[in-house]
């Protein structure tokens, strides 16, 4: 009998760290509910947090980690905790080939991305210019819609922005447009005087266009071959040159990179010490 229960702990302790090697927290969760003995408050801390890291939910985070002495996960300022978190998980969906999902998520991380690299160099307070946007629905609600540009702010005086949206729309800016990543690269390609950081902005601004666009809007199948022929570079090129765009606006911190392996680790240290007490 004995000899049996170690046979199932040990598929079970296969099955788990299959999982867990997927980042499959929340199938993990729902198996250590099925098999008791494997659950525990650090590990269900530690899945609930894992998926929380992987799509980039803040709350749950900021809420989760110091409870798990993680609290180095809650250091960075809110941009700076999504473009970490958010840049983690697009790298999974390279490794699993889901490149029409990376792809759909790249604008808002990219937007995240040159808000940051602004604000590193030549508009440290962009946060003023920028104002969220609070529609109703049709039922009336209150809800949030997104970020635009800060009208009055930034037509009240000479400033960049202003002077930037005189050089490429002359008197007519459209401020019911929401901030996007093409107003940031415009902004980037005015003032910044890195030229790293201006070549790096202009291919990903193409990547955007010439690829996530249409991905955005039609079923398309995406492989390296196909993304070659539109942009000239492979998912894993892509994803390097996102890297090197967020390292250049400043977030370089090993440890911060290292979020989810940190996170994995901890997992897979709770499935041993269980793994080694039921099979003693």
């Amino acid at each position: 009998m004995a000899l049996e229960n170690d046979q199932s702990e040990s598929v079970n302790f296969t099955l788990l760290k299959h999982m867990l090697k997927h980042q499959q927290y929340y199938s993990m969760l729902d198996y250590i509910h099925i098999y008791k003995e494997w659950s525990n408050d650090r590990i269900e801390g530690l899945l609930e947090l894992g998926h929380a890291y992987k799509h980039t939910d803040l709350k749950t985070i900021n809420l989760i980690a110091p409870r798990l002495q993680l609290d180095f996960l809650t250091q960075p300022g809110k941009l700076e905790q999504r473009v970490y978190s958010s840049a983690q998980s697009l790298a999974i969906k390279i490794e699993l080939r889901e490149y029409d999902d990376y792809l759909r998520a790249l604008t808002p991380l990219l937007v995240d991305v040159l808000r940051l690299v602004l604000e590193a160099t030549v508009l440290p307070d962009l946060d003023r210019y920028l104002c969220e946007v609070i529609k109703e629905t049709s039922d009336g609600n209150p809800l949030y819609r997104g970020l635009q540009w800060n009208e009055p702010l930034i037509e009240a005086k000479s400033n960049l922005i202003k002077s930037t949206w005189k050089h490429y729309y002359g008197d007519f800016f459209n401020y019911d447009h929401y901030v996007s990543s093409s107003h940031l690269v415009k902004l980037i390609t005015d003032h910044v005087k890195n030229p790293q950081i201006l070549e790096i902005a202009d291919q990903m601004r193409k990547i955007e266009k010439y690829a996530r666009n249409i991905v955005a809007h039609e079923s398309v199948y995406v492989n390296d071959d196909w993304l070659k022929e539109r942009v000239g570079m492979e998912a894993k090129q892509i994803h390097q040159l996102l890297v090197n765009l967020i390292n250049l606006a400043g977030l370089t911190s090993a440890k911060q990179w290292q979020s989810m392996v940190i996170i994995d680790n901890e997992i897979e240290k709770e499935l041993k010490n269980s793994y080694i007490k039921m099979t003693k």
